[in-house]
């Protein structure tokens, strides 16, 4: 739930109703209300309610600078991507790479509302808001057909409360066949939340031409799994990884869907995994299965990528680690078992967040934002102060790391983390990027 409601009513609370502009408002609607059967009086009102609610929330966000900037957060046609957190879809939405849709549908007194799409081969992912008395925000996974043809896919979906009217959303579709360049797509969602419905769209998707696929035919055997990496689709919002795994099912040591990968470009950056997705088929005690991997864009001018496969022994179980932050001196060590160490050197507070700095000492690969080796801060209660729309640590240079979480008294938290150990690596393959 957005933190934004409490600043909303507060703001609400406070406002100066013009009473004169408000009567003449009432004045002008109302006689068309007296003329209504009793049953329509309370879909008039409300309506009357409602031009009241909006004139005093548009003329307020003018005057008060909480109220402007809940207004500021609705998105406008051509902005929905530019503010979220996946850098991959900054980068699209800034470059002006999305397809507008702005399609609407309504049913059950909701309105659905597809903003903005972006597709580019790597990502097909839809911008959303959603408009009724109460926002409910979360949606059935949608019937998706694409050329007339029902599609098979998984989905992942996020989003916040704009106002508790309004709901701002994403859903990334992850196919588990390749699409076209082109096509046209209808999409039918059934339900939002527990209400059942109806909300059907149709529109034209047309593939971003910014994409360069390198296509492999290479392959190698790890812990007795032929793995052959597809291709790498290197696109503006992310890099896309497709790999086959044949394996015998008397002879698996290692699941498919276990094993990953870590991209590195030229300049030693390990790219940041966004998603993961497979899906598979066994044949006469044969599986094979195709798993996709989403990384973060690859910088420009990057000439060279190494993919490196590797497993982590996840079945091993994790010790924790904890430290009280009351009377600590910095910097401040803490140690992540074989991976290596964390040095926190520095830790600012105050009422709104707590930010902490640390350097990662390491000699196993790590990403931007430690996915695999976090830290995090609880309070004496032992809940986690992790920020849900910022949960991860942020690179500032080299081995250098800030994260910010929620404020807290800063006495009686516990700096926390796991012992884990270092990946198991194999042999890494090295591609050349395709000059555009």
């Amino acid at each position: 739930m957005s933190k934004q409601w409490p600043d909303l009513k507060k703001e609400m609370d406070n406002i100066q109703v013009p009473l004169e502009k408000l009567d003449k408002i009432i004045k002008n609607v109302a006689p068309s209300i007296k003329k209504k059967k009793s049953k329509l009086k309370i879909v008039s009102y409300t309506a009357v309610a409602a031009a009241v609610a909006l004139f005093i929330f548009v003329g307020s966000a003018s005057v008060s600078p909480a109220m402007a900037k809940i207004a500021s957060h609705v998105p406008l046609i051509g902005t929905f991507f530019n503010d979220v957190q996946d850098e991959g879809l900054q980068i699209a939405g800034q470059k002006g790479l999305t397809q507008i849709i702005d399609q609407s549908s309504k049913d059950s007194g909701i309105t659905l509302t597809i903003n903005e799409m972006f597709y580019d081969g790597t990502r097909l992912v839809f911008g959303y808001t959603q408009e009724s008395l109460l926002a409910i925000g979360e949606l059935e996974r949608p019937t998706i057909e694409v050329n007339g043809r029902e599609i098979n896919f998984s989905s992942s979906y996020s989003g916040e409360f704009i106002t508790p009217q309004k709901y701002k959303g994403m859903v990334e579709i992850n196919p588990t066949e390749e699409l076209p360049e082109e096509f046209e797509l209808n999409m039918r969602i059934d339900a939002i939340g527990l209400i059942p419905g109806n909300w059907n769209f149709q529109f034209h998707v047309k593939q971003s031409n910014q994409v360069m696929v390198v296509r492999l035919e290479e392959a190698q055997m790890i812990e007795e799994m032929k793995v052959r990496i597809n291709s790498l689709k290197i696109g503006p919002a992310g890099t896309d990884l497709a790999v086959q795994i044949t394996s015998k099912e008397e002879e698996m040591n290692l699941e498919p869907y276990d094993l990953e990968f870590f991209l590195v470009d030229d300049h030693g950056n390990v790219l940041d995994l966004l998603g993961k997705d497979a899906h598979g088929d066994t044949e006469s005690g044969v599986v094979e299965t195709t798993v996709g991997y989403l990384f973060s864009p690859l910088k420009e001018g990057t000439k060279k990528v190494r993919v490196i496969p590797y497993k982590l022994e996840d079945h091993i179980p994790l010790e924790k680690v904890m430290i009280p932050l009351e009377g600590q001196k910095y910097p401040l060590k803490l140690s992540q078992g074989d991976f290596g160490d964390i040095t926190v050197t520095e830790i600012q507070s105050n009422e709104e967040q707590i930010i902490v700095y640390f350097d990662v000492n390491s000699e196993s690969l790590y990403d931007n934002r430690l996915t695999r080796n976090p830290i995090w801060l609880e309070d004496e209660h032992g809940n986690n102060l992790m920020l849900e729309e910022a949960p991860f640590a942020k690179r500032i240079e080299d081995n250098s790391f800030k994260q910010v979480f929620k404020a807290s008294e800063i006495e009686r938290v516990n700096l926390a983390t796991f012992q884990y150990s270092k990946p198991i690596m194999y042999e890494e393959l090295e591609l050349q990027v395709p000059e555009k």
